[in-house]
């Protein structure tokens, strides 16, 4: 096995100097040893984006096969009071303010927000 990779090593050197005589000197090697640093750094970088996207791609296939099945994706939503269309109601006539509706539902600041929000344009209220 050794006999076999001294001959190849042999053979390689020989095709170099052949087709390459100035590889043969020491300036010729570091020129050469850059060149082939070069080109392997392109071949990394080239292989590494089509890894990046192939990954992608199947992340993208798992996404949209859950998403098929019914899935959700997100954080879930947090339990707010079952009559919270009441206290809306009640918000809207004035006969509570926006922090005495907000404590009775349960949701932060920004929640109440939202959900009113989300209620004013779906028309529920």
């Amino acid at each position: 096995m050794e006999l076999c990779r001294s001959e190849t090593r042999a053979r390689v050197s020989e095709t170099i100097k052949l087709c390459l005589p100035f590889a043969d000197t020491p300036e010729g090697r570091v020129l050469m040893e850059e060149q082939l640093y070069s080109i392997l750094i392109q071949m990394l970088t080239y292989m590494q984006v089509g890894s990046r996207k192939m990954r992608k791609d199947r992340q993208r296939e798992g996404i949209d096969a859950a998403m098929a099945n019914g899935v959700r994706f997100g954080r879930k939503q947090k339990y707010i009071a079952e009559d919270y269309i009441d206290i809306y109601k009640r918000l809207e006539n004035g006969e509570i303010d926006k922090n005495t509706a907000r404590s009775e539902i349960g949701a932060s600041v920004n929640t109440f927000a939202r959900m009113y929000k989300e209620l004013k344009q779906s028309g529920a209220i």
